[in-house]
C-alpha cells in the first residue's frame, strides 16, 4: 500500500479543480469583481489623460474666467471628469465587498478539502493507515496541504486580479512601443523561474521533516494532553519532553532557515534586474514628452499604465512562485484521497444467522502468517485453530506473543499476509465488510472514550436501538453500571469527558464497563464476540462479575477472550497459548494443567501471587 507519486502539475490541476468544485458561486462573483477592479484604473488613467491634456490647452491659452461654466460647457471634458471620479468612487467602495467575498471562498475551499480528507480517512477501512509510520507522514503532510490549499484560494483571486489589471494595461502600454511588454515580461522571468526553484527547495525540507513535525507533534499532546498530565509532573517529565520537542524544532527551524537565506539573496539580486526592466520605458516616455512626442497627459497616462503594468505583473509573477509551492504541497492530499486500502469488502453475503446448527462450522483459521506492514519480522507464523459454534476460547500468551494481533484478524482489521479465515466456510476476505462486522461484537483493551453523551457512547454499538431508553438501560445494568443513569445529573444524556462543556469524567473500570455495553448493544445480532483484555481495568471483585457476564452472553455465540488473567481463561471452552507468534499449546484448562507445559507455568505463576 504505497501512494502513487503525482508531478507538480498534476497537483496542481487538481488542487486548482478542487478549488472550483468547492466554491464556484465566490469564485465567479470575485471575478466579476475584479474585473472592475482592474480595469477601472486603467480606464482612469485614460481619463485623466484627457483631463490633464484638455487643462493644459486651456492653460497655454491663458485660461477661462469662469472654469465651472466651461467644464459644463465641455460633454468630453464633464464625462471624462465625472467617469473617472465614478469609477474611483466604485473601486475603492468594493474593496470590503472583496474582502467579505474572499473570506467566503477561503472558508469555503478549507472546509471542502478538509471534509474529503476526512471522510477519506473514516472510511478506509485498513487500519494500517494509522499504524504505518510512512502513511502516519502522510496524513501529516496532508494537514499541511490543506494550508496550503487555503492559499490557493487567495492565490486564485490576485491572479484574477493580475489578469484583470494586465490585459488593459498592456493595450494601452503598446501604444507608447510594441517592446514595453515584452521587455518587462522578459526581465520578470528570471525572478520567475528562481521563485520556483526556490520553493521547490524549501518544499523538500519540509517533506523530509514530515516525520519531525509529526515527533513534534506527539511531544506536544504529550505536555498538553490530560492523559499524561498527572505523570509528567509526578515524574517532573516536563524538562525532557521539552528539550525534546525544542531539540526536534531547531533542528527542523534551521534547516528551513538555511533554505529561505539562500534564496532570499537570489529573489533579491534577480528582483533589481526585474526592477531596472522597468526603468528603461519610463526614461523612454520622460524623453518623448521633451522631444514633444508626447504630452503632459501622455506622461501622466503611461507613467500610471507602466506602474499599473508592473503591478500586474508583479502579482502574476509573485504567484507563480506560490503556485509552485502549493502544487508541491498539495500532492500528499491527493496522494492520500487514491491510495487504496490492502483491505478490500468481499461481496458474499454471510450465510443467515438462522442455519440449522449441525450445519455450521463455526471458524476455522488455516496456515495464517501476518507481518505488519513495513515489518521485517512476521507477528504470527503458521497458526491454525478452529472456533466450534457456541466455544468459548482464550488466547493466552506473554506480552507480544501475537494474541491481540490475532484478534485483529478476526475482526479483519488486517488480512493475513499468508493463509486463511473462514467463517461457516466462507472466506473471510470475500465476505462483505459491513456485514461482517455487524456480526461482530468487540470490546479492545484500547477502547475508546467517545467525547459524546452516556446515551452516544453505549447506542453507537448499535443504531436501531440508540434512542430506546429500555435498550440503554438493559446493556447498562449488564455490564453492571446501571447507576450511572440515574446519578448522572443529566441520565443518559451526559457528556462523557472534560473536553465537553458540562463533560464528567468516568474512573478507568467505568469507562471500560461502557465499552462493555456498547458492545452489548448489538448482541441479538452478534455470532462472534471478541474481548482482547476486557478486565484490565476492574478490581477483583469487578472482574469476577465480569466473568460471570461473559459467560452468561456467549452462550450459544462463538467467543474470543485474550487475557494476561488466566482466571479468565480458565472459565473458557479451550485455551489456546500463544509464543513468538505461534500456537505452542491448545486445549482445555485441566488437559494443559495436565501437560505441565507453558500454560502450566504461566497458570502456577500467577496463582501463587495471589496466596
Amino acid at each position: 500500500m504505497q501512494p502513487l507519486e503525482l508531478t507538480p502539475f498534476q497537483a496542481l490541476r487538481r488542487s486548482v479543480g478542487m478549488v472550483f468544485q468547492a466554491a464556484p458561486q465566490e469564485l465567479r462573483n470575485l471575478a466579476l469583481l475584479n474585473l472592475l477592479t482592474g480595469t477601472g484604473p486603467s480606464i482612469s488613467l485614460f481619463l485623466s489623460k484627457v483631463i490633464i491634456d484638455e487643462a493644459s490647452r486651456v492653460v497655454e491659452q491663458g485660461g477661462v474666467s469662469n472654469p465651472l461654466s466651461y467644464i459644463l460647457a465641455e460633454p468630453k471634458l464633464l464625462w471624462s471628469i465625472a467617469i473617472a471620479l465614478g469609477l474611483n468612487l466604485i473601486v475603492d467602495s468594493v474593496d470590503s465587498v472583496g474582502t467579505t467575498l474572499f473570506a467566503a471562498l477561503r472558508d469555503r475551499v478549507q472546509g471542502y478539502g478538509r471534509g474529503r480528507v476526512l471522510e477519506k480517512v473514516a472510511y478506509f477501512d485498513d487500519i494500517a493507515l494509522f499504524e504505518t509510520p510512512a502513511l502516519l507522514n502522510l496524513l501529516e503532510l496532508s494537514e499541511k496541504g490543506l494550508e496550503r490549499l487555503q492559499r490557493l484560494s487567495f492565490i486564485v483571486a490576485a491572479t484574477l486580479m493580475g489578469i484583470f489589471t494586465f490585459l488593459p494595461s498592456v493595450i494601452v502600454s503598446v501604444s507608447i512601443a510594441a517592446w514595453i511588454p515584452a521587455v518587462l515580461l522578459a526581465a520578470s522571468i528570471p525572478s520567475i523561474l528562481v521563485e520556483i526553484r526556490h520553493h521547490r527547495k524549501s518544499w523538500r525540507v519540509e517533506e523530509t521533516q514530515a516525520g519531525i513535525t509529526r515527533k513534534m507533534s506527539i511531544y506536544a499532546k504529550t505536555i498538553i494532553s490530560e492523559d499524561f498530565a498527572k505523570e509528567v509532573r509526578l515524574f517532573s517529565l516536563q524538562n525532557v519532553l521539552l528539550e525534546r520537542w525544542r531539540s526536534l524544532f531547531n533542528q527542523m527551524f534551521t534547516k528551513m532557515a538555511q533554505v529561505r537565506q539562500d534564496g532570499a539573496w537570489t529573489v533579491m539580486i534577480w528582483a533589481l534586474v526585474g526592477g531596472v526592466g522597468v526603468a528603461f520605458p519610463y526614461v523612454y516616455v520622460v524623453m518623448g514628452v521633451l522631444a514633444g512626442t508626447f504630452t503632459l497627459g501622455d506622461l501622466a497616462l503611461y507613467t500610471g499604465i507602466l506602474l499599473q503594468l508592473r503591478r500586474s505583473l508583479y502579482l502574476l509573477i509573485a504567484h507563480t512562485g506560490d503556485i509552485y509551492d502549493v502544487s508541491l504541497a498539495t500532492a500528499p492530499i491527493f496522494q492520500l484521497l487514491d491510495l487504496q486500502p490492502q483491505l478490500h469488502t468481499g461481496s458474499q453475503r454471510l450465510c443467515p444467522p438462522a442455519i440449522a446448527e449441525p450445519d455450521r462450522q463455526g471458524i476455522q483459521v488455516r496456515d495464517l502468517s501476518f507481518t505488519y506492514p513495513g515489518a521485517h519480522q512476521p507477528t504470527l507464523k503458521a497458526i491454525d485453530f478452529d472456533i466450534k459454534p457456541g466455544e468459548m476460547v482464550a488466547l493466552v500468551g506473554e506480552n507480544g506473543a501475537g494474541k491481540t494481533t490475532l484478534a485483529k484478524l478476526l475482526c479483519r482489521l488486517y488480512d493475513p499476509t499468508a493463509g486463511s479465515i473462514y467463517w461457516n466456510g466462507q472466506n473471510l476476505k470475500t465476505l462483505t465488510l459491513d456485514e461482517l462486522r455487524s456480526r461482530l461484537g468487540v470490546v479492545m483493551q484500547d477502547y475508546a472514550r467517545f467525547p459524546a453523551t452516556l446515551r452516544e457512547n453505549v447506542g453507537w454499538g448499535y443504531f436501531p436501538q440508540m434512542k430506546t431508553d429500555t435498550a440503554i438501560y438493559a446493556v447498562l445494568q449488564k455490564a453492571g453500571i446501571e447507576q450511572l443513569a440515574t446519578t448522572l445529573e443529566q441520565g443518559l444524556e451526559t457528556p462523557l469527558g472534560k473536553q465537553l462543556e458540562e463533560g464528567v469524567d468516568l474512573s478507568g473500570g467505568q469507562w471500560q464497563r461502557v465499552a462493555i455495553a456498547r458492545a452489548l448493544m448489538r448482541l441479538t445480532q452478534v455470532e462472534l464476540l471478541v474481548f482482547d483484555e476486557p478486565t484490565a481495568a476492574l478490581d477483583p471483585k469487578n472482574e469476577h462479575e465480569i466473568y460471570r457476564i461473559f459467560r452468561t452472553i456467549a452462550q450459544n455465540r462463538m467467543s474470543v477472550v485474550v487475557s494476561h488473567r488466566l482466571a479468565l481463561a480458565k472459565l473458557c471452552d479451550r485455551i489456546v497459548v500463544l509464543e513468538q507468534g505461534q500456537i505452542i499449546e491448545q486445549g482445555s484448562h485441566e488437559q494443559l494443567m495436565a501437560l505441565a507445559g507453558r500454560y502450566y507455568t504461566m497458570f502456577s505463576r500467577q496463582a501463587s501471587s495471589y496466596l
